[in-house]
């Protein structure tokens, strides 16, 4: 009995956030300034929320056919079409915080990033994140931002 218990735990592998997500969850951002959240995964669903900014961030949980299951920052969920979605790489500043001309020097601050502040993620290392703010490129604090995975 415990060899055939045994050699069905190995046979179907299970990862732990299948039982939450149907699929694996990923970051993309929206493509255009008007952006509709709906109910369902349908035009004819009622409009729950429109986003009203280019390139905010935002994590894909699900899928039904061409449409998108997402979740903002602040946790609202709906439907959005596939071609509203963009896979550009961005983020929202969650804390204050300084911009640094390079990463291994704290001393050059370029500009104060205020809570809010939408950008794109140029590249990451463990603790810092290269961004770009419009007119500003520099170094941030990964663990203040949202929109990317942490590890």
């Amino acid at each position: 009995m415990k060899i055939f218990l045994l050699f069905f735990l190995f046979l179907i592998p299970i990862k732990s956030y299948s039982i939450i997500y149907p699929i694996d969850p990923v970051y993309a951002s929206l493509k255009k300034d008007k952006v509709y959240l709906r109910w369902n995964a349908s035009f004819e669903a009622p409009i729950k929320f429109i986003y009203q900014k280019k390139n905010l961030p935002i994590l894909i949980i699900d899928k039904y056919d061409v449409w998108k299951k997402v979740r903002d920052i602040d946790g609202d969920e709906g439907w959005i079409h596939k071609s509203m979605i963009s896979n550009k790489k961005t983020f929202i500043n969650k804390k204050e915080q300084n911009l640094f001309k390079y990463k291994d020097n704290n001393e050059i601050i370029i500009a104060i990033i205020k809570e809010g502040v939408v950008g794109k993620i140029i590249s990451c290392e463990n603790i810092l994140c290269k961004v770009k703010i419009k007119p500003y490129k520099g170094w941030v604090e990964k663990k203040y931002l949202w929109g990317m995975k942490k590890d």
